[in-house]
C-alpha cells in the first residue's frame, strides 16, 4: 500500500488532483449482492435536522484521528440548521455546520463528524472505469412517506443506463435504473465490488409535453409532471469529487481502487423482509437527543453557566 500526492496513477496518467490517495490492488473480485450490501450497510449515514423534516444520506469515505469525513448531496445540506449523522450503530453525531465543504459548481458537499468508535471508511472507484450496462446498487434512507411509514435503510440493484457525455451543470452524469426515493439524495452507487463509483441526488422526472400527449386529463396531470419520475435517476461521478476537492482545501487520506468493477455471477434477489440493522427509529433517537440536551440545560441552569 502505498501513499501519493496526486491522482496520475489512479486516474489513467491523467493528472486531476492533488489529493492524498491510498493505492489499493488493482484487481477487483466480484462480490455477492449480500456482501456488497452489508458493505453499504455499514458506510451509509442518515443525515437529518434536529428539528423539522430535512432529511438525506451520506457516505463515509474518510478517516482523520476522530474525525470522519462524509460525502453527500449539497442539497441535502443547503439549508443551514442544526443537523445530526446517525451511522450504522444508530448512533446520532452532531454535524458542525460551519465545516461543511461545498464543491464548486456542482450538487457536493462535504460533512464531518468525530467520535471515538471505529467506523469502516468506504472505498471509492475511478469511474473511467464504468461502463454502460454493468450492474450497480443504490442505498440510502429514504424518508418516511404515506405509504412507508417507517425509516428504512434502502439498498436497490439496478444498472447504468447511459453516461452522459457532457454532464448537466450541476455535475450529473451517470444515469441507472435503480428504484429511489426521497431522502436517498447524497447516498453512494456501488459497483458490484462494493466501491463507491458517484453521489445519487437526482430522479428523472417525466416532461410536461410527454404528459399531455399521454394523459386523457392532460392539463391536471401536466401540472404535476415533475413530479412523477420517469423510473431513471442520476448521479454524480466519484471523479468529479476527487478533482474538486483541493479546491476546498481537502485533502483526506481516501481508498480509490483503478480496476474495473466483475458482475455479479448469481443476480441479487431481495430479502423477503428487511433486516433490523436497516430500521431506525427516528422518534426515538431525536427524542432521547433532545431529552439530553434539555437535561444539560437544566443542570446548567442550576449550576450557572
Amino acid at each position: 500500500m502505498k501513499f501519493y500526492d496526486a491522482l496520475p496513477s489512479v486516474l489513467a496518467g491523467t493528472a486531476m488532483v492533488s489529493a492524498i490517495v491510498v493505492m489499493q490492488p488493482a484487481i477487483a473480485v466480484a462480490l455477492t449482492g449480500v456482501q456488497v450490501n452489508d458493505i453499504a450497510r455499514e458506510v451509509t449515514v442518515l443525515i437529518r435536522v434536529e428539528q423539522g423534516d430535512g432529511h438525506g444520506s451520506g457516505v463515509i469515505v474518510a478517516k482523520d484521528g476522530n474525525t470522519y469525513y462524509v460525502l453527500t448531496a449539497n442539497h441535502v445540506v443547503e439549508d443551514s440548521g442544526k443537523y445530526r449523522i446517525v451511522t450504522a450503530d444508530k448512533e446520532p453525531h452532531e454535524l458542525d455546520y460551519s465545516k461543511v465543504k461545498r464543491l464548486p459548481g456542482v450538487d457536493l458537499a462535504v460533512v464531518s463528524f468525530t467520535s471515538n468508535k471505529n467506523y469502516p471508511v468506504a472505498k471509492l472507484a475511478n469511474t473511467e472505469t464504468v461502463k454502460q450496462g454493468q450492474s450497480i446498487f443504490i442505498s440510502g434512507w429514504p424518508a418516511p412517506s404515506q405509504s412507508i411509514t417507517e425509516v428504512t435503510r434502502q439498498f436497490t440493484p439496478g444498472s447504468i443506463s447511459s453516461i452522459l457525455e457532457t454532464p448537466r451543470q450541476d455535475g450529473y452524469s451517470i444515469v441507472y435504473t435503480s428504484v429511489t426515493r426521497r431522502g436517498m439524495s447524497g447516498g453512494p452507487v456501488l459497483d458490484t465490488n462494493g466501491r463507491v463509483i458517484g453521489i445519487h441526488g437526482l430522479g428523472d422526472a417525466e416532461t410536461r409535453e410527454a404528459v399531455r400527449e399521454s394523459s386523457p386529463d392532460a392539463e391536471t396531470i401536466a401540472s404535476v409532471a415533475d413530479l412523477i419520475k420517469s423510473g431513471f435517476n442520476l448521479a454524480i461521478p466519484i471523479n468529479t469529487f476527487l478533482r474538486l476537492a483541493p479546491q476546498q482545501n481537502l485533502y483526506l487520506a481516501l481508498q480509490v481502487e483503478n480496476s474495473p468493477t466483475q458482475d455479479l455471477t448469481v443476480a441479487y434477489t431481495p430479502p423477503a423482509q428487511p433486516d433490523s440493522r436497516d430500521r431506525m427509529d427516528i422518534k426515538n433517537i431525536f427524542g432521547t437527543l433532545r431529552e439530553g440536551v434539555d437535561t444539560f440545560r437544566q443542570i446548567r441552569g442550576i449550576f450557572g453557566r
